[in-house]
């Protein structure tokens, strides 16, 4: 939660109910004795919301240490830990990767169609 920050979303009986600025990740509650102000350096930082990914889309690994930037997966499930497979397949394989690391792809369908070869097998 270090360098979060997090919005009060509304007051419960006992503890506050949050929801992060940027997007990424559940909600939280806390207790009041635990929240403090944000600091002063990450509110004159910008916070860039996050889209949301949907189940099906296409995404590019940008950080990962065993995972190459330059293939496509498609999005199994969404929350703070997206679960993704290999474009194509891969024998049934998943990752579990933080949203963070993800860029969404949009592929230009006629061009791509317009590349297309087609080959015999």
């Amino acid at each position: 939660m270090k360098g979060r920050v997090f919005e009060v979303v509304r007051r419960l009986k006992v503890n506050y109910e949050l929801k992060p600025l940027d997007g990424i990740g559940p909600g939280v509650r806390a207790q009041p004795a635990v929240l403090m102000p944000a600091p002063e350096e990450l509110l004159a930082k910008p916070i860039v919301a996050v889209a949301p990914l949907s189940t099906g889309s296409t995404v590019r690994v940008k950080q990962a240490r065993k995972i190459d930037p330059t293939t496509l997966f498609v999005v199994l499930s969404n929350g703070a830990t997206v679960k993704i497979a290999e474009l194509g397949g891969d024998d049934g394989r998943y990752w579990n990767v933080p949203r963070t690391a993800l860029e969404k792809v949009t592929i230009d369908v006629a061009a791509a169609a317009a590349s297309a070869q087609i080959t015999d097998v």
